[in-house]
């Protein structure tokens, strides 16, 4: 029997997700939902090559019954032991050879408590009617086995059958959408790289709103809003093409083919960036949480981080980001709204980006004084020389991950030495320090 606890990828935060020996191409996820009865009939089949002669190897799944486990075709045996899924395929897999893994499972998936969102549950959930799941960082092996950490990014295409009448999805371009014996079948496609993380399902009594691509060859831009939504709902959207248009000026072309935000019919204390739809509750509408979730789609989504422990990368750069637009949107000086920032952090102690514990991966340290060491190095520097230090890191690692080290790097090729001490100090020194 082959082992059946993975030693993972030993991310500093998460050391169990996420597994070695492989690497994931592509994701085909058929799921057969019944919403009012909140499970699912499920076939997630894995397209990966192997990176070493794997007599064995590991997905990531909790909870859920697993049916059956081929390997091309044939049947494997397979164990489970908490979040892990251990395959045993009938033959063993040579070093870079490609290969097929196709898992049948079935159950109400569950929600799980992720200590690093200590504010919410995470994974699949089922309110008021409506299905939808967050990710971030370990929920999605909720709902399909994968390699679940970010540095194995993948294709996927996602297909969801719903009872008739009811909107279903997901992350990419709807590709499909047939109605069949009382039953509608919607395929969605993510043809660009995405972590695991940030793969979505939406199931409800929603609209869609197209309004077609942004420009010419430019990201379709679709939104979900309830039925019975207010009007006041479309109006805060309305500003998805300003906001677009604000970030491809700083940060280059849309990395993906479609953009837009799924607004759900009650609060959920939270936005999350899922990639191409990302998902809200009426309170975070405003233009700065709307255009905080769409600068993900650069900084996290198509640049993600390479370890937990590196999500200042994430959200440090988006905050900064919403921060520019929201006040460039409401006619305010931007120097002003930093110098608050500055003198907030100050008076609370916000320790260091690079100091946090898992608890506080979503804290005010990462989101606010990970913007701050930014408005820092841009104030050091001057506009020309930050803008492309920005297009630089996400140039260089889009479609992939990047980390703390690279980004310094990088300050380094274009500000030299000097900046880099000046954004270690404000990752790494306890206090805070003082704008240039």
């Amino acid at each position: 029997m082959p082992p059946t606890e993975a030693e993972g990828l030993g991310d500093s935060f998460y050391p169990f997700l996420g597994n070695s020996g492989y690497d994931a191409l592509h994701y085909e996820i058929d799921l057969d939902v019944d919403p009012a009865a909140n499970t699912i009939s499920a076939l997630t089949s894995i397209t990966a090559q192997a990176t070493e002669d794997l007599e064995a190897f590991n997905l990531d799944l909790l909870g859920l019954e697993v049916h059956s486990v081929a390997v091309d075709g044939v049947p494997a045996e397979f164990w489970r032991s908490g979040h892990e899924l251990t395959i045993q395929p009938e033959s063993p897999l040579a070093a870079s050879s490609q290969f097929e893994v196709a898992v049948s499972y079935s159950g109400s998936p569950e929600a799980l408590d992720d200590p690093g969102v200590p504010f919410a549950k995470m994974g699949w959930l089922h309110r008021d009617g409506v299905i939808y799941t967050l990710g971030e960082p370990s929920g999605s092996m909720t709902w399909f086995p994968s390699n679940n950490h970010p540095t194995d990014k993948a294709t996927y295409e996602i297909q969801i059958t719903v009872p008739e009448g009811v909107i279903a999805a997901s992350n990419g371009l709807l590709v499909d959408e047939s109605a069949t014996d009382g039953q509608t079948a919607y395929t969605w496609r993510m043809d660009d790289p995405m972590a695991s993380y940030l793969a979505a399902v939406y199931i409800g009594d929603f609209e869609r709103i197209d309004h077609g691509p942004l420009y010419d060859g430019g990201p379709i831009i679709r939104d979900y809003v309830p039925r019975d939504a207010s009007p006041d709902v479309a109006l805060a959207l309305s500003v998805t093409p300003d906001v677009i248009a604000f970030l491809e000026e700083r940060l280059g072309p849309y990395p993906f083919d479609a953009y837009g935000t799924i607004v759900m019919p009650f609060q959920l204390g939270l936005a999350l960036e899922n990639q191409t739809l990302s998902i809200h509750g009426p309170a975070t509408l405003g233009p700065g949480i709307i255009a905080h979730e769409a600068a993900h789609q650069w900084v996290g989504n198509s640049v993600s981080p390479d370890d937990w422990s590196e999500i200042w990368v994430n959200e440090g750069f988006a905050t900064y980001l919403h921060l520019m637009f929201e006040t460039e949107h409401f006619e305010g000086d931007f120097n002003d709204t930093m110098t608050q920032v500055h003198a907030w952090l100050s008076s609370e102690g916000i320790g260091p980006p690079k100091g946090i514990e898992l608890h506080d991966l979503f804290g005010a340290t990462v989101y606010y004084r990970g913007a701050a060491t930014l408005h820092a190095l841009r104030l050091h520097t001057n506009d020309d020389t930050f803008y492309k230090i920005l297009r630089t890191h996400y140039d260089r690692s889009a479609g992939g991950t990047t980390n703390t080290d690279e980004f310094l790097g990088i300050v380094d090729e274009f500000a030299g030495p000097e900046a880099v001490d000046l954004v270690e100090s404000w990752l790494y020194d306890e206090a805070v320090p003082a704008f240039p």
